[in-house]
């Protein structure tokens, strides 16, 4: 739909991109997360012999620096698209460009007379879904650390394979590492500071873009067969992503959830995956 314009997330981009530090003067603060996922597959070879089984604990414990980013008139993390919901004279006016094409006169001469009539108020606010003050949005803060603390990975991997010419052989062995941030490694940094806040002070909940693709080095155990060097803290998935969450009371956000499914954790090439879940808790201070 031309007529929304959903631009905050771009927006944001943008502007990160354009200077140092250019939210110098924002409000900052600090978002603390504790995730802990767990996992746990079984899958049996065709030959009836072999199978594979994998139970994944993995655990962030991250303070994410934050910065308020503005445009508080759209959600930067929303489950609904910016624009998404008209009111009945944004309906109208949509009907009347849609029916203009390509028309440049018509289109000027419509956005005139609504604009002319007064339906209320701003209309570059209503094309765009603005709700000027109800939103506090916030993303990583690229001026300073962006985040510290810990990725946590403890795999047990178990099962029986064939090694050629050998018979079956039966194996366990850990799968454990850490990874303690910040890092000096801009990558990593760069997907850390990808986190997104959006606090709506109107409905007092919070809607979370949080960056889970995280290297973690690991060392394997004695009967490992297999030889890795690290894992993704998660698997399948950029992001966990959480819409409209209760968050507290305002100045003092908090909360928690449960995380249903997101991602997997993987052994052997991905010969048995399993499906990560568990919970989130998270607290937010604004200096």
């Amino acid at each position: 739909m031309r007529f929304a314009i959903a631009f905050a997330g771009l927006l944001v981009s943008a502007t990160l991109a354009s200077a140092n530090d250019p939210f110098e003067g924002n409000p900052r603060g600090r978002l603390t997360v504790r995730l802990e996922l767990f996992g746990s597959h079984r899958v049996d070879m065709p030959n009836g012999v072999e199978w594979a089984a994998i139970d994944a604990k993995r655990r962030m414990a991250v303070e994410f620096d934050v910065v308020d980013v503005g445009n508080g008139g759209l959600p930067i993390v929303s489950a609904k698209p910016a624009g998404s919901e008209l009111s009945p004279q944004m309906e109208g006016l949509k009907a009347r460009i849609d029916a203009c094409g390509g028309d440049q006169a018509c289109l000027a001469r419509t956005m005139m007379e609504f604009a002319a009539a007064g339906n209320g108020g701003n209309v570059f606010q209503q094309m765009t879904g603005q709700q000027p003050g109800r939103f506090r949005n916030l993303a990583g803060d690229r001026a300073g650390t962006c985040a510290k603390g810990s990725l946590t990975v403890a795999d047990t991997l178990s099962g029986v394979y064939i090694p050629p010419p050998e018979a079956a052989r039966p194996y366990r062995f850990s799968r454990n590492g850490s990874r303690t941030l910040p890092v000096a490694d801009e990558r990593i940094t760069d997907r850390l500071c990808g986190i997104e806040m959006t606090v709506d002070k109107a409905a007092n909940t919070m809607s979370l873009r949080l960056p889970v693709s995280l290297p973690v080095g690991i060392t394997l155990g004695v009967e490992a067969f297999t030889d890795e060097k690290a894992v993704s803290l998660v698997e399948g998935e950029q992001f966990l992503t959480l819409y409209d969450q209760p968050s507290g009371s305002p100045g003092a956000w908090s909360g928690s959830a449960e995380i249903r499914s997101v991602g997997s954790a993987s052994h052997n090439s991905g010969q048995v995956s399993a499906v990560l879940h568990g919970r989130l808790e998270w607290h937010l201070t604004i200096d």
